[in-house]
């Protein structure tokens, strides 16, 4: 027997590798999704600012119609800090202010703190006691916004509805607010199907998540927003994938994503034209974190989208 070379070096292929990379080649290949892709605009342009992670720090804000905090508003989640940064926010000159909550941001999260009474740092004070003065706050929960129309041949003022939804749950990662075991699925028909924006603190799997070699986001999460494709989704957590992109969340994309997170398999990547194809619609993926590096320094500029 000939001796084997100790140096040559090894080819590990892991489970699922050849299938994902046929997944991606087909996924380039389809029309939709070659090149770049934009939104069609609405008939009533909102300005959304959109921020993430300012972990007490308070950034310069450009103008804008709507101001979108996606969680993490502070490092400790003291009453204090909590406040100061609502504070801030409500002094803003933007017409609406949404926020959801961070899993630094234990303040809001009562049960949390009922399990975890160490981390109130001896404060007295609860949410309750908090003054959000212009501030909507979403926790699992629905905002409708209302902006007029101008038109030069309506007979009198109109007006278009904006809907949004909010909820600051993220996967289990240490002992933080608002966390759910990373394979439970939360998700699954949570989200009214008429939304126009989606914000949460945690990343979608697969959306602005990748943190070194790894995907922090939530598959059950990215399934969710397949389903009810809003036009905005709004988040952040993972400081380093702080970037926006933009995505036809048609069939193609669906199957794509499916593959990769290890629910479809080979049927799935050749499905028929019918079963991939759905009405183009974009949807704008943000990963809204302004800080970053070990420190949590203020780094990255708000995000300003229009719809």
């Amino acid at each position: 027997m000939a001796p084997t070379n100790s140096l040559s070096p090894r080819v590990i292929k892991l489970p699922g590798q050849r299938l994902a990379r046929l997944a991606t080649s087909l996924l380039k290949l389809h029309p939709l999704h070659q090149g770049s892709v934009s939104q069609e605009p609405l008939s009533f342009p909102i300005t959304a600012i959109c921020i993430s992670d300012t972990h007490n720090t308070q950034p310069d804000l450009p103008p804008g119609d709507i101001l979108i905090h996606a969680g993490d508003l502070t490092e400790n989640g003291s009453f204090d800090e909590v406040q100061a940064q609502l504070s801030w926010l409500a002094a803003q000159p933007h017409e609406y202010k949404i926020v959801v909550a961070g899993n630094h941001d234990v303040l809001l999260d009562a049960k949390f703190l009922e399990e975890n009474p160490e981390r109130r740092y001896g404060q007295s004070k609860t949410a309750d006691d908090l003054d959000w003065g212009d501030v909507h706050y979403l926790q699992d929960s629905s905002l409708e916004l209302e902006f007029p129309i101008d038109s030069q041949h309506a007979s009198s003022p109109s007006k278009s509805t904006l809907r949004i939804y909010g909820s600051p749950w993220t996967p289990q990662y240490g002992i933080s607010a608002f966390q759910y075991p990373k394979h439970e699925d939360i998700w699954s028909n949570k989200i009214p199907p008429d939304k126009d924006i989606l914000i949460t603190h945690g990343p979608p799997r697969l959306h602005l998540d990748k943190r070194g070699f790894h995907r922090a986001g939530c598959p059950f999460l990215a399934q969710e927003i397949a389903r009810i494709r809003p036009r905005l989704v709004v988040f952040g957590h993972i400081h380093v994938a702080y970037e926006r992109e933009d995505v036809v969340l048609d069939g193609a994309q669906r199957r794509w994503e499916e593959i990769i997170n290890q629910w479809g398999g080979l049927r799935a990547a050749f499905r028929g034209r019918d079963a991939l194809l759905r009405a183009e619609r974009v949807t704008t993926f943000v990963n809204a974190a302004v800080v970053g590096g070990p420190k949590n320094e203020l780094q990255n500029q708000p995000v300003v989208c229009v719809l």
